[in-house]
């Protein structure tokens, strides 16, 4: 009985600290956390579920927001609308790598 006491003490502090350290490592590593949601270019500003393949999204990006459709397969571009909130209905529906090369 003794011996199972002293290996749980021993093993206990030395899972929490690896399981510390292993979180420590995911949050330091991940990729886009480095930069605060304020300093980001591309915001997500709000997303709407649209049945269980697909959703709507609204991205803030160059200070304008823009209307994205995401599925499985494909991104596609709905709509622009400018820092005021009018709709830019002028331009033709184009692809979301279209866009960031435009704006590139």
């Amino acid at each position: 009985m003794t011996y199972y006491i002293v290996k749980l003490l021993i093993i206990l502090p030395l899972m929490a600290g690896l399981i510390y350290g292993a979180l420590w490592l995911y949050r330091k590593y991940q990729p886009g956390l480095a930069q605060s949601p304020s300093d980001r270019e591309l915001k997500c500003v709000e997303s709407l579920p649209m049945g269980t393949a697909g959703k709507l999204s609204i991205i803030d990006f160059a200070g304008q927001k823009v209307l994205i459709s995401v599925t499985r397969s494909q991104i596609t571009h709905l709509a622009t609308a400018a820092a005021n909130g009018s709709r830019d209905a002028s331009k033709p529906v184009r692809s979301f790598g279209e866009m960031l090369d435009e704006k590139l």
